[in-house]
């Protein structure tokens, strides 16, 4: 039966949606005297108004988090306990597509197709200062959600050309991936909100950030990749390599955007790819600034990194107590298959190990496999219940209520995420 922060417990969705919207809008306010209770006290200052009790009270996160649609229509709920799995078994086992890349510059613009940074193999042990503070996300702030996949679509004009979207069912993020299937599997995870939309039969799921994207720097993980890393000539100004690649999830065919931390080339993938390099778009190395159209040769040359080549960083001061199955989904879904980590006592890197997972993906990916149909299925039923609505953009929420676990899907007032003149150019 679900129920409200405040205790108090409802028969339906809709009834609780209509108690937090009225909570929300109503101030508390102290009582005044009624007419059978006269109050002859002097006049005084107004106190100020009583706090909230700790039991009632909205934090930041979730007014923001449920900002725009306590007052709109909620036009589905799914209930990740009535998920049933998909018939079609998931596997990584076909290649995946690189469909564009591109390197965030610090000065907002993006080179395409870029390259992640390439590993430094540094002689141990070096001392790295902490990152203490906390440091701006690399990538903008976006103020409007219709700005999220932007570089996407350039990038995939001037790499993949041809492409089109017709027979893609979802175009996501791994991290959007790693929250559904931790929802699938009843893992306990903060809030959050996603935004979908549906354009033509292809369901795009944006990542809605409920605080300004600033990251809590509380180790030394960002100045070990810093240190660890250097971008290739003519890159120097990048901040982060992202690519997206397209894969199947079971039946469904998804383009799935991630950050690369880096290149790491053993021998034997250094002679393959040398007989197989893929060649950089014709123009070359291309620069887009976000706030002028216009485009401009960077660098005439360039090789697009082959996807065999992906590293993820970690850094830990508990080697021993450090799990490779803690990494297994931001990997799986990432198809990565190195893992570098560096183990340090107080900042000062005594050991970097580096390991190839693709056999631990095997593994985890069979004993996963009922909550990666899960996420089939749940993928699929957000997309059925936004077909007929006009491609508009619908808010995917997920609140912590003891033990309930479901998501909610409001209407909210915005734009769709894909212009037509887009539209026309990647669909047929």
């Amino acid at each position: 039966m679900p129920f409200c922060h405040c205790q108090r417990h409802f028969g339906t969705e809709a009834a609780l949606i209509q108690h937090q919207a009225a909570k929300h809008r109503s101030p508390l306010v102290a009582s005044q005297p009624g007419p059978s209770q006269p109050n002859h006290a002097p006049a005084q200052q107004s106190a100020p108004s009583p706090r909230l009790p700790t039991s009632t009270r909205i934090s930041y996160e979730s007014r923001m988090l449920l900002k725009g649609v306590l007052s709109q229509e909620m036009i589905h709920t799914i209930d990740a306990a009535a998920l049933q799995p998909s018939t079609t078994p998931v596997s990584s086992s076909t290649p995946p597509e690189l469909i564009c890349s591109y390197n965030w510059q610090g000065s907002g613009g993006f080179h395409v197709p870029g390259h992640a940074p390439v590993w430094q193999n540094l002689a141990l042990p070096i001392t790295i200062p902490n990152d203490r503070t906390n440091r701006p996300g690399n990538k903008p702030i976006w103020t409007t959600p219709k700005d999220q996949f932007y570089q996407v679509f350039q990038a995939t004009a001037l790499m993949r050309p041809e492409f089109r979207f017709n027979d893609v069912d979802v175009v996501t993020t791994r991290n959007t991936l790693r929250k559904f299937l931790d929802f699938c599997h009843g893992r306990t995870q903060d809030a959050f909100r996603v935004h979908v939309s549906l354009v033509r039969d292809t369901l795009f799921i944006e990542q809605y950030h409920v605080r300004p994207m600033t990251r809590q720097s509380t180790g030394w993980g960002h100045n070990f990749e810093k240190a660890f890393t250097e971008f290739p000539p003519g890159l120097q100004g990048s901040t982060s390599h992202d690519r997206f690649l397209r894969y199947p999830i079971g039946e469904l065919n998804c383009v799935v955007g991630f950050e690369v931390d880096a290149c790491y080339e053993d021998s034997a993938s250094r002679k393959r790819d040398a007989q197989s390099e893929l060649e950089a778009p014709q123009d070359g190395l291309k620069e887009f600034s976000l706030s002028n159209m216009d485009s401009k040769d960077l660098v005439p040359e360039g090789k697009i990194m082959p996807q065999s080549t992906a590293a993820e960083l970690k850094s830990t001061s508990k080697p021993g107590k450090t799990s490779i199955s803690n990494y297994l989904p931001q990997l799986w879904f990432g198809r990565t298959s190195w893992l570098i980590v560096g183990s340090h006592n107080e900042g000062t890197f005594v050991e970097t190990k580096v390991t190839n997972v693709d056999q631990r993906l095997k593994q985890w990916e069979m004993g996963r496999q009922e909550d990666l149909r899960k996420l089939v299925t749940l993928l699929a039923e957000i997309r059925g219940a936004l077909r007929g609505r006009g491609g508009q953009r619908f808010a995917v929420v997920y609140e912590k209520h003891g033990t309930s676990r479901i998501l909610k899907m409001y209407k909210v007032v915005d734009q769709n995420v894909v212009g037509e003149s887009v539209v026309g150019q990647f669909w047929v």
